[in-house]
């Protein structure tokens, strides 16, 4: 501690000197009193704390400090960072508190005060290293208003700080190439340079993680596939107001948090097969499927996705359930993009479809399906009941259902961003004899969803995205 200290008797001594001694260790102080045989009570004040040290014949002898006294006030008073000191006169203490000799407790507060020093400094570190691992964004919208909104839910997670806004596509690439964001949100429709012209050049110069924001819509489902397309890893609806602010802002932060995962090198454009009118497979709603292949996906699974609808070959036996973590309302408009580029009838799931060979169904994370009787024909059920909730069992329920009713004729294919639910459900499909296949970790976009798993010891086969087509062939029937 340093602080300045007076000595209070009004006149000098004979012989002596009287004043005050500023900018002194408190251990200089005390240690020189020590040495002189001195007999002396210093009270010292930090902000609203006060303490007393007293000193007889030269040894330390008692400290009280509010209501601790003996030795554990004299290091409580040593301990603080800075105060003032003044000399009074001592009296005498016929039953010391403290006994240890001054040497000793003047090294021990010097070690205390090195320790406290070293841990501050430490916290300090800590701080400034979790302040500098903060994911970095950069928002791209050309409304002032919305920006504001976004910064605001964003940054209300502590780990997420906002770098930088632009308010169209040719902005957005020079605040990218001076901030290097580790991720960017992207409005769909701006001036100057649109979004799209933004991602192909972000995609050639320096690949990065890109969200698009945009009003979900008829007239914006076509622009947002092509987004998705071009290698943005995910979109979401901007905030609206007559719903859940709080449950908007929780999810707009955990996808924020899964997109800034994906690996962009891995990133490839989709290339579906030329089909011809005879490579589409007729339906019967009446048939009864044979075999069952559900494929998870999500943040970054996209193009996975896409290339495993485009790469299914004719099975005839075989219906296809794949789940993604899109918005009810934009399947409709996916499953008519990939119809047309699949060998299956691509269709958005509603409830009380049928289980039926030839038809890969677009279902939505989140819902709540099951698989029950209707009439002669199994059929998936949806019992949702808050369409914007999302139970951590929806995923366990299906696979149940899917091992119990399938055994050995049910096929996980975990891509990319999928949710798996407890794993429950898929220890379930591994016992009844079903297969789970996933992508290799360091193959994947998205290897962050995919490892978890892999350590549970329920994925029964491993595979490269590029030998999608090989894979599928050897499941489906």
């Amino acid at each position: 501690m340093i602080g300045s200290a007076k000595n209070q008797s009004p006149e000098p001594s004979a012989g002596g000197f009287a004043g005050t001694l500023r900018n002194i260790q408190m251990t200089d102080l005390i240690q020189m009193c020590c040495l002189a045989g001195a007999s002396i009570c210093v009270r010292v004040r930090q902000d609203q704390q006060q303490g007393m040290l007293y000193i007889q014949d030269g040894d330390i002898v008692h400290a009280e400090c509010g209501t601790i006294t003996g030795v554990a006030a004299f290091f409580t008073i040593l301990g603080w960072p800075g105060g003032q000191f003044e000399t009074l006169d001592a009296p005498l203490f016929a039953n010391p508190t403290i006994r240890e000799p001054y040497q000793f407790l003047l090294m021990e507060a010097a070690r205390r005060a090195d320790e406290q020093a070293q841990n501050r400094k430490e916290e300090h570190a800590a701080a400034g290293a979790a302040l500098s691992k903060r994911l970095r964004v950069l928002i791209v919208d050309d409304s002032a208003i919305m920006s504001k909104i976004l910064t605001s839910m964003l940054m209300a997670d502590a780990s997420i700080e906002v770098v930088g806004h632009a308010k169209n596509g040719e902005e957005a690439l020079t605040k990218m190439r001076a901030l290097a964001p580790d991720l960017i949100t992207m409005d769909v429709n701006m001036p100057v340079m649109d979004g799209s012209t933004a991602l192909k050049h972000i995609m050639i110069e320096s690949p990065c993680p890109v969200v698009i924001m945009s009003n979900l819509g008829p007239s914006s489902y076509a622009t947002i596939l092509s987004f998705l397309n071009l290698g943005a890893v995910d979109f979401m609806s901007k905030p609206v107001k007559n719903s859940n602010i709080v449950k908007q802002q929780q999810r707009m932060v955990d996808r924020i948090h899964q997109a800034v995962k994906t690996h962009m090198k891995r990133f490839q454009r989709l290339r579906p097969p030329k089909l011809t009118q005879t490579d589409y497979m007729a339906v019967n709603d009446m048939a009864q499927s044979e075999q069952l292949v559900i494929a998870v996906s999500g943040v970054g699974g996209f193009l996975e996705m896409a290339n495993m609808i485009t790469s299914l070959p004719k099975a005839p036996a075989t219906c296809v359930l794949s789940m993604q973590s899109i918005p009810p309302q934009f399947a409709p408009a996916l499953s008519e993009y990939l119809h047309v580029r699949s060998r299956f009838e691509v269709r958005p799931l509603t409830d009380g479809d049928a289980v039926c060979p030839g038809r890969c169904y677009i279902g939505a994370s989140g819902r709540l399906i099951e698989i029950g009787l209707n009439g002669p024909v199994w059929c998936f059920n949806d019992w949702t009941a808050d369409p914007l909730g999302s139970d951590q069992n929806t995923f366990d329920l299906l696979f149940s259902r899917a091992a119990d009713l399938f055994q050995e004729r049910v096929v996980v294919l975990l891509l990319s961003g999928g949710e798996v639910g407890t794993l429950e459900g898929l220890r379930r499909v591994k016992a009844a004899g079903g297969h789970i296949i996933a992508p290799y970790p360091d193959k994947c976009i998205m290897p962050a969803t995919v490892e978890p798993v892999l350590k549970e010891d329920v994925i029964t086969e491993m595979f490269d995205p590029k030998d999608m087509v090989k894979v599928l062939r050897r499941y489906c029937r």
